[in-house]
């Protein structure tokens, strides 16, 4: 199968195609979690950071804040001779959405020569030069999803886009995918590193800081550092009320160190207790995953197999939980030789990249 990791094919498939914009003006889209549906917004970007964009909205009037980890993509006003080339590109990026399989490697370059050469015009203007240099990345990666021999150039484009631009509200995304393509090739003590960097980036929002703690934790727990990512959940605990959905992840990671440093009942207690307490479908399918890998963990593959098929048949809302129960399920039902169910798993999972 000609691509990466499904998790790395999960966060880049994040739609980025926006191709209007009323010229003149700005144009944010964005996760708008009350809507729980994407938001644009066209009118003058005000501010720019790793915490957020502030917009003036061309109709509201006054500035819109908008979490960075929220936003999508953003389309930047460019001087009117600059229009034509800026459009091209991002037709050629939205031209993806809708190529076909054997021609998308193809469409990738175009777009990402595109990019690339639309770069070199507009290298004086920094805000748009900076999100010109994300989306190369972006395509980078893409490539990498269908040519894994592109894997190691897209992993330095992304270390080198960090470097480069600290200072954007695109540093979030781009060490999220850094961290995961890091997980993907097993260093995991590379990606607890990335997010630990992200976390004192300066102007990341508190919210950030307290996922790129527990994301830390987790990749620790991927490298069999249970301890010290107890060690570090515990702290992360203490800093959030008990009615924060962020402490009840804190809490099923912390039960998976538990199993690992060999407290299987404790563990699967802890988790028994979350699953009945909490209603949120997603938290229900990260527990009931987590429950899996606590069972392999102590060797007990077939309670693992019936924790992940729950959250396949019943708690899989949530895409990248449901992804990452199939991909368990696909390799468990190979252990047990039942090669036609783990097609089917192996399947299932490439439609979803």
């Amino acid at each position: 199968m000609k691509r990466i990791a499904w998790t790395v094919r999960l966060l880049v498939a994040i739609p980025l195609f926006a191709v209007g914009v009323a010229r003149g003006q700005d144009e944010v889209r964005y996760f708008d979690r009350t809507k729980k549906a994407e938001v644009t917004v066209t009118g003058t970007i005000q501010e720019e950071s790793p915490g957020r964009i502030v917009i003036k909205s061309a109709t509201a009037g006054g500035g819109r804040e908008i979490p960075a980890g929220d936003v999508i993509d953003v389309v930047y006003q460019v001087r009117p001779a600059l229009t034509l080339d800026y459009r091209r590109a991002r037709t050629k990026e939205a031209a993806l959405e809708k190529a076909e399989e054997a021609k998308r490697v193809d469409a990738l370059k175009e777009a990402l020569k595109e990019y690339t050469d639309f770069a070199g015009k507009v290298a004086d203007v920094k805000p748009l030069a900076r999100h010109i240099d994300y989306k190369i990345t972006r395509l980078k990666l893409l490539l990498a999803a269908e040519d894994p021999n592109q894997a190691d150039a897209a992993l330095s484009a992304l270390a080198d886009f960090k470097k480069k631009h600290p200072g954007g509200w695109q540093i979030v995304h781009v060490s999220r995918l850094l961290a995961s393509l890091q997980e993907e090739k097993g260093d995991y003590l590379e990606a607890a590193a990335t997010f630990d960097e992200l976390a004192k980036t300066p102007g990341i929002s508190r919210e950030i800081q307290q996922e790129c703690e527990l994301r830390a934790a987790q990749a620790l727990t991927r490298a069999k550092r249970f301890k010290e990512a107890e060690t570090r959940l515990r702290n992360s605990l203490r800093s959030l009320s008990a009615t924060d959905p962020q402490a009840t992840r804190v809490q099923i990671f912390l039960a998976q160190c538990q199993a690992g440093n060999g407290q299987l009942q404790e563990a699967v207690n802890d988790l028994t207790a979350i699953i009945d307490k909490v209603s949120d479908p997603q938290l229900k399918a990260m527990a009931y995953n987590t429950l899996g890998d606590c069972y392999l963990l102590a060797g007990r593959s077939k309670d693992a197999l019936w924790s992940y098929l729950w959250v396949d048949v019943i708690y899989h809302q949530d895409k990248t939980e449901h992804a990452r129960a199939m991909a368990q399920l696909a390799k468990l039902f190979e252990e047990r030789q039942d090669e036609a169910r783990a097609k089917e798993y192996r399947e299932r999972l490439a439609k979803t990249k």
